[in-house]
């Protein structure tokens, strides 16, 4: 299918996402709300300190002994800390193994909140405290430590592709794949993987444990697409592109949503978007069409005009990729 160029892609946002709706997903705690109010699941807030006020009087003890910490507009990933224990001294332990103590919080926390870690033009920020995920161990043990996710790009209520990224030793534990991180493609119809890269190069097994990649299923997948495709409509976007992570206790949770969600996740599938995008788009018109036909033949026969549709999502599943196989969103019954 036609691959998805940056002009093509921003043409798309400029159309189906609305300016307001960008700015609201660029605030985590916000964009939590509004996902939790939809019944898509996320993972619970801790604490959000919103000024220095809050800060000095904070008790950090009251504290789990395992918590992240992030800027609520925060910037790929800058200024998250991971804890997940404590040490013998009483500071906090960082996933890195490195110690966190109160007065290293507390600078952290003013660096949050005079937005040096937060996105382009921001003189401010709040910070967010969060449980620490606990990746599902049959997805933990695919890497050599981090935290492995899900990106689904929908367009509306429709999951177009997938990809997990996968943390290596040379990305240190972040899913991050410009910085070494495996990108692994995933089949819809099953959770499977079925293709994985770093950078260009096909891998087959991970580089840094040299477990077997392909065929490999991603726990509560059904669960993590469905959280997937409720995201847009609660927040507004047209097009998106939905991170998920796989939490051992609570299953599939949306830690955010990107309204510019990158391209790269179609070199990872060996596919392109576009042929996809165009297709769906396609069948809206059609079931536009054929509504309206409907409702002309109910007035003519003086019926009721019918009850509105489900959204296109409760009407096409999407059937996945295997490389060599074309996409096609399936029917499903009402």
């Amino acid at each position: 299918m036609p691959v998805l160029g940056m002009n093509r892609r921003n043409a798309l946002i400029a159309r189906l996402n609305p300016r307001e709706a960008i700015k609201g997903v660029n605030q985590k705690f916000e964009t939590k709300q509004r996902l939790a109010d939809a019944g898509v699941p996320v993972p619970p807030t801790l604490a959000l300190i919103s000024d220095e006020g809050q800060a000095a009087g904070f008790a950090f003890d009251s504290l789990p002994d395992a918590f992240a910490v992030k800027p609520n507009r925060g910037r790929r990933g800058e200024g998250v800390i991971l804890v997940d224990g404590r040490n013998p001294d009483g500071s906090w332990r960082q996933l890195n193994g490195e110690a966190l103590t109160v007065p290293m919080l507390r600078a952290h926390l003013t660096r949050i909140l005079a937005g040096e870690l937060s996105l382009e033009g921001s003189n401010t920020d709040a910070a967010l405290f969060e449980p620490l995920i606990r990746t599902h161990p049959g997805f933990a043990r695919l890497v050599p430590y981090g935290l492995p996710d899900i990106r689904i790009i929908c367009l509306g209520d429709v999951p177009l592709m997938a990809m997990t990224r996968l943390p290596t030793v040379e990305s240190r534990g972040r899913a991050n794949l410009h910085q070494g991180a495996v990108g692994a493609a995933i089949d819809f119809r099953d959770g499977a993987i079925f293709r994985a890269v770093t950078g260009q190069e096909e891998v087959w097994e991970h580089p840094s444990t040299g477990l077997p990649l392909i065929g490999e299923r991603i726990p509560h997948w059904r669960e993590a697409v469905d959280a997937g495709r409720r995201c847009s409509g609660a927040l507004g976007l047209g097009y998106v592109g939905v991170d998920i992570v796989i939490d051992a206790a609570r299953g599939a949770q949306v830690l955010e949503c990107n309204a510019f969600p990158g391209l790269e996740i179609q070199n990872v599938n060996a596919a392109g978007l576009a042929g996809r995008i165009d297709h769906v788009e396609r069948l809206r018109r059609e079931r536009q069409r054929e509504l309206r036909r409907e409702q002309d033949r109910s007035r003519t026969n003086g019926m009721r005009p019918p009850r509105p549709v489900r959204a296109l999502a409760g009407m096409f599943r999407p059937a996945g990729l295997r490389i060599g196989e074309a996409w096609t969103p399936l029917a499903v019954p009402a």
